[in-house]
């Protein structure tokens, strides 16, 4: 049996998680800010889709060749269970947003705090004004975070935490790779209780399956969804 909390640092691949943070980090903020000036906002649009299609097959590649201790744990699901359980997920991850989203609201009245996402809002405008980013938001950035926010970052901090309780191998990584998923789309604000929520549920699912589709799928769920209300909620002119 595992004592509380043990850590192993010969065991996480931290190559991968470097490698695969270098190629997220790229593609989502570093390549949008050093393409030409001198193009159109709709050819750097088009430019930052192409990159992100890019890096997601080259994550998806490396990908397939490591495996963490979930991976290698023994896959009982089809993979029809596993697109049923992506759903589940899915649906679930929508009913627990909308409990925190009134809690959030509840607590906005007496400590005056914004509750609506600004990374979201803009994804939202860049969508209505070039529909081709819709393949950014909905499946590239979905896969790419799951890659590497789950596969890499939680997989590597399950994997070092060998040795410690299961109830702390899952906690402890879930909670950080909330956090360090919230920072750069909503940085350090009372909506980062979202993006943490999130990476439970998602993280559940991957360890729950030992599949990374799992996740993907609830999460391309999630984000399509919410892309598909936004628009309908802010109309054609937005």
């Amino acid at each position: 049996r595992g004592g509380l909390m043990r850590i192993s640092l010969q065991r996480g691949n931290i190559v991968y998680l470097l490698l695969s943070g270098l190629v997220y980090f790229f593609a989502v903020y570093i390549a949008p800010l050093i393409l030409p000036r001198t193009l159109s906002v709709g050819s750097r649009i088009i430019m930052t889709v192409i990159i992100a299609l890019l890096a997601t097959f080259i994550m998806i590649a490396y990908a397939t060749k490591v495996k963490n201790d979930i991976d290698r744990k023994d896959r009982k699901h089809s993979f029809l269970i596993i697109f049923a359980i992506g759903l589940i997920g899915f649906i679930a991850m929508m009913i627990l947003q909308g409990v925190i989203n009134t809690f959030l609201q509840y607590l906005s009245q007496f400590y005056h705090f914004q509750t609506n996402s600004e990374n979201t809002a803009n994804v939202v405008k860049i969508v209505n004004s070039y529909p081709i980013f819709i393949l950014y938001v909905v499946v590239l950035g979905p896969v790419m975070e799951e890659l590497f926010f789950r596969k890499a970052v939680f997989g590597y901090f399950y994997d070092i935490l060998i040795g410690s309780k299961e109830w702390i191998r899952f906690f402890i990584p879930a909670l950080l790779t909330g956090i360090l998923f919230a920072i750069p789309h909503d940085g350090f604000s009372p909506i980062m209780l979202i993006y943490i929520a999130m990476s439970f549920v998602f993280s559940y699912l991957y360890k729950f399956t030992n599949r990374i589709i799992t996740p993907m799928i609830a999460h391309i769920s999630m984000n399509g969804l919410v892309m598909v209300i936004q628009i309908m909620m802010n109309g054609s002119g937005m």
